[in-house]
């Protein structure tokens, strides 16, 4: 049993190795051939084109993974067909699942793989790629990520604050005022100042240049001027989410500290559970995918390989059709971000339990 189940796994790597490997070169060349224009465009270099294309690939690899999987199990399970090998297997007292089992374990390490490359290496290889392109090529050498203009954030039940323009990443918050309100919603107070400024030996938020405001009763207003001011608020710069979210940026771990403080802001949080299920569910994607389409090998037999990578490509496409629909439908909250995420994981599964029953694997 070791010896078959060695053999057969042995079989699937040659093919999944030489399988990502065209993937990545196709691509490399591909996004490189498209971004090209680039170089007439921001007048850059064909250096900074290429860098840009490499710190991406890994990115659309990851998304590629179910279909190489996909294609190099068909490709052992039609090359046993054809030699006979399959039919030895079968003839020896081998059933059908038992001769999966290791091409599925195969496909499992390979998700599991793909997944620790999702969370450890894409994010910062597509910043990395990101700053090449705002920076280098298109020179917007102030450029920054998580920057974002008229920001409204909710710092608790009686504190609202608001800034002309909040850099996250430099942990500065500029043209920034908070309102301080009772618990009827009259405000009492506000704070304004020309500079919010994350002070690491502190660990907190420091205001520069401003006054605090008190409203009394009878539309009694006073001021107090300050040059610096220690607030409470001590939530560091980097757990602050602002500025646009790509899933190519965010690990697990990023997803959860932006949603709670989006949460804690009172801000919808719809795209960013939505990416949080997605990336959950990808490894379970990519195996219910190969389970779906191996049967296929079986059932056309000793039918070209050309028709399996056609069966592949269409199941591959198929899946991330309906995951895109489900996808934008959690982002928008037509949908819970739950449902979106796990659905076409859930129903794949059903559809290659039935596959399996119909053809008595």
């Amino acid at each position: 049993m070791k010896i078959l189940y060695g053999y057969i796994a042995k079989k699937f790597w040659g093919p999944f190795v030489f399988i990502i490997s065209i993937f990545a070169v196709l691509i490399f060349l591909g996004d490189s051939l498209e971004k090209i224009r680039w170089i007439n465009s921001y007048g850059t270099t064909l250096g900074l084109v290429l860098k840009y294309s490499f710190l991406t690939m890994p990115s659309w690899l990851v998304q590629i993974l179910p279909v190489a999987c996909l294609l190099s199990a068909l490709f052992v399970i039609s090359d046993m067909i054809a030699s006979g090998e399959w039919t030895a297997c079968l003839a020896g007292g081998f059933s059908v699942r038992q001769i999966f089992k290791p091409l599925i374990a195969c496909i499992f390490l390979v998700a599991v793989a793909g997944f620790c490359v999702q969370e450890f290496f894409v994010p910062d290889l597509s910043k990395k790629a990101e700053l090449t392109l705002q920076r280098k090529i298109r020179g917007k050498k102030e450029w920054y990520f998580n920057v974002q203009n008229d920001v409204t954030l909710r710092l608790d039940n009686q504190r609202v604050l608001f800034a002309k323009t909040v850099k996250a990443d430099e942990g500065v918050m500029d043209g920034m005022f908070i309102d301080v309100y009772d618990n009827s919603w009259s405000i009492t107070s506000q704070i304004s100042a020309r500079r919010f400024v994350w002070d690491k030996n502190k660990e907190k938020w420091i205001f520069e240049d401003g006054f605090i405001r008190y409203f009394g009763k009878n539309a009694a207003v006073t001021e107090e001027s300050f040059s610096v001011l220690d607030s409470d608020f001590t939530v560091p710069p980097d757990q602050i989410a602002v500025g646009s979210a790509k899933p190519s940026y965010l690990s697990i771990s990023d997803l959860i500290r932006r949603i709670k403080f989006l949460k804690a802001s009172g801000l919808t949080t719809f795209q960013e559970e939505t990416f949080f299920h997605s990336k959950l569910a990808a490894p379970f994607a990519t195996v219910i995918m190969c389970l779906l389409g191996m049967p296929f090998a079986i059932a056309l037999k000793r039918s070209s390989k050309l028709l399996n990578i056609v069966a592949a490509i269409a199941i591959g496409f198929t899946f991330w059709w309906i995951v895109s629909m489900l996808t934008s439908a959690g982002e928008s909250g037509m949908i819970n971000p739950a449902v979106a995420g796990w659905l076409p994981v859930v129903l794949f599964a059903a559809v290659a339990y039935a596959e399996f029953k119909l053809l008595k694997i």
